[in-house]
């Protein structure tokens, strides 16, 4: 059974156990969409998807961006304008291949309200 919730509450969740502001980016290229949660401070200009190595980020000059990107959403994590969480046989919740704990569902349920 999929859930979903508001890319919000999501936004908010990531806020919360990074200790930082976060900013939405939406970037598309001829293929796809994906929309980025990252700091304020992150220059990322373009990207491409390899099936090795997943998606690469480049900079306003073409260098390989190295550090970590908080949340990448790809188009088909959303339905009906929100962010899908996937539930595991073992009834736990992801977001993005993340596990959200008790404690995070509890959050983004009193976010919902």
């Amino acid at each position: 059974m999929n859930e979903g919730i508001s890319l919000l509450a999501l936004k908010a969740l990531i806020e919360r156990k990074r200790k930082k502001k976060l900013h939405v980016k939406v970037m598309w290229n001829d293929i796809e969409k994906i929309t980025l949660l990252i700091t304020p401070n992150m220059k990322i200009n373009s990207f491409i998807y390899d099936e090795k190595e997943g998606y690469l980020f480049y900079d306003i000059v073409g260098k390989v961006i190295e550090y970590e990107i908080p949340c990448i959403l790809s188009e088909r994590d959303f339905v009906d304008g929100k962010v899908i969480m996937h539930r595991l046989k073992n009834g736990k919740l992801m977001i993005n291949n993340y596990s959200l704990s008790d404690e995070d569902m509890k959050f983004l349920s009193e976010y919902q309200l």
